[in-house]
């Protein structure tokens, strides 16, 4: 198998190692300063604008600019500046997944001497144990998520009397509310996924099944391990869902699952992200309030308990390594994922995830949102990060071809599996 582009650059980066970004913590920080950060439109970005609008309050010499750009091609554009060693901005705001790679690519900046400088952070107030998400390689902070996403389970509660616990619990009210089956339902769709296998969603939404029946991808160990008896059972339960589906559910992605919500034409969707709440909350949809939500489903243990494991990763700012102005980048960071940071951006699109937010009463101001918050404290503190390994892309490429195996062929699921496991491991061979 080839070698990624990615991996190129980095092979190119170790051989010449970059020399720019010596500045220290603590050193240059006299003057106006000017912290460029380049982020992508989006509802996040809305978001930060109002953390700035706060932060330069109290810090009037440093400005804050942001490079925003649409999402169409903003992953690709983002990898090729810090790996061409720009210094064009000071932070950049990028999907977490992607951090391991640009980390191991040495074109991101590490977080340690910032926080454990008194000077910089006060990590008392900080509160470092409130921030139940820090992304990390070799050991080192690379970044702290502004926004998570995860999964919960969303219902029609007006058809559905109690949320489903277990994904057998999904089969039978799906069996029941799909208009196939079922010429009285009065949705189309006993269920939804979003199952579109040419990004990173589909592999997201199905680790949710996969680790709840005890399997992985790639253990704590980095040995591949997709080939296993839970794996199986996830697949089958997989495929067992294709009769309560759309036949293209292959091409459903967020917009389209979201759409059917606000249509009312799914029984349910789950595991589906944590956004569309909020999202269908604020929309016309003459349907939103038969929805309700709940944890993701997972698998009964002997104990009677359920065990569940959403999936998360999210948005974060990262520090370019070339960026000549860390220092003031580094204070408008420590306060953008500060608590009152959190609190701002929350309140204005941003998805909080620190748990003293979430389960500050006073924190929710609608019924929504006291619905929501402590859910979503539940679902942080069991949830995943997907395997943050340096080869994450080419990873889920394999990934997607695996899902739409179970969903959109018969072939053997064991053979399936045996084949993406040869594929990871050739893959891995190149890293």
């Amino acid at each position: 198998m080839k070698r990624s582009m990615f991996f190129l650059f980095m092979v190119l980066l170790t051989s010449y190692g970059f020399a720019a970004g010596t500045q220290e913590p603590g050193q240059g920080d006299d003057g106006a300063k000017t912290v460029t950060i380049l982020v992508v439109t989006s509802p996040e970005t809305e978001a930060l604008k109002a953390c700035i609008a706060e932060f330069n309050k109290t810090n009037p010499n440093i400005e804050i600019v942001l490079n925003e750009q649409g999402r169409l091609g903003y992953f690709t554009n983002v990898t090729t500046q810090l790996v061409g060693g720009t210094d064009a901005f000071d932070l950049v705001q990028d999907n977490t997944t992607y951090m391991t790679e640009l980390a191991a690519a040495g074109v991101l900046e590490p977080w340690d001497d910032y926080l454990n400088n008194s000077e910089l952070t006060n990590l008392v107030e900080y509160d470092l144990d409130d921030l139940p998400v820090q992304l990390k390689y070799e050991g080192r902070i690379y970044c702290i998520p502004t926004d998570l996403s995860s999964q919960l389970y969303f219902y029609r509660k007006d058809l559905i009397d109690k949320p489903a616990e277990t994904w057998e619990d999904v089969i039978v009210n799906a069996k029941k509310f799909t208009r196939s089956l079922n010429p009285d339902s009065p949705t189309v769709y006993g269920t939804l996924l979003t199952a579109l296998t040419g990004g990173p969603e589909a592999p997201k939404i199905f680790y949710n099944v996969l680790w709840s029946m005890g399997g992985d991808v790639i253990d704590e160990n980095g040995n591949v391990v997709v080939n296993s008896e839970a794996a199986r059972k996830a697949g089958a339960y997989y495929r067992s869902l294709r009769p309560y589906m759309p036949e293209d559910v292959t091409t459903y992605n967020y917009p389209k699952v979201f759409d059917a919500l606000k249509a009312g034409t799914t029984a349910q969707a789950g595991p589906f992200w944590n956004a569309a709440w909020n999202n269908l909350q604020s929309s016309d949809s003459p349907n939103k309030d038969k929805y309700s939500i709940a944890l993701v489903p997972g698998v009964r243990q002997k104990d009677g308990s359920i065990y569940r494991t959403p999936q998360t990763h999210g948005w974060g700012l990262m520090i370019n390594k070339n960026s000549n102005n860390k220092v003031a980048a580094w204070k408008f960071l420590v306060y953008a994922t500060s608590k009152e940071g959190f609190r701002i951006r929350g309140k204005n699109g941003s998805s909080v995830f620190r748990p003293s937010i979430l389960n500050d009463p006073s924190y929710a101001t609608t019924d929504a949102e006291k619905l929501y918050m402590p859910l979503m404290a539940k679902t942080y503190s069991i949830a995943k990060l997907e395997p943050l390994v340096s080869y994450y892309t080419k990873l889920h490429e394999i990934l997607n071809r695996m899902v739409a195996g179970f969903l959109t062929t018969d072939d053997d699921i064991g053979g399936i599996l045996e084949r993406t496991e040869k594929e990871i491991i050739e893959l891995k061979k190149n890293y």
